[in-house]
């Protein structure tokens, strides 16, 4: 049984060029999902945020594309393409960003 999907087995692609933008909308694609790792893949329209969420594990994100900022609390932190930052588990935070962007999500838990 496999634990990846939605990723290309017979050429190489881009990371970026798997999702596709819609404007005033946030994409996602899910690429993997057990009970210990999700890996999921998005895309913000301009302007388009996530506030408030929290995640049972230790959560990596990974620009991919654009630019983005993670708060959390009065913390503020702004990530380009190529960045990561790790949000550890149980911790409210926010997505967002003033352009549009792509992002990598990676969650493990115990």
């Amino acid at each position: 049984m496999g634990y990846l999907r939605n990723l290309p087995t017979e050429e190489v692609k881009n990371l970026a060029s798997l999702i596709t933008s819609k404007k005033n909308q946030i994409v996602s694609m899910n690429i993997s999902n057990s009970d210990q790792l999700q890996i999921s893949l998005f895309t913000f329209a301009d302007g388009e945020t996530i506030s408030e969420e929290e995640y049972y594990g230790d959560t990596m994100y990974l620009v991919i594309e654009g630019e983005t900022y993670i708060t959390q609390g009065e913390q503020k932190y702004y990530l380009k393409t190529g960045d990561t930052l790790m949000v550890p588990a149980n911790t409210s935070h926010e997505v967002g960003g003033k352009g549009a962007f792509k992002l990598l999500q990676i969650t493990v838990s115990e």
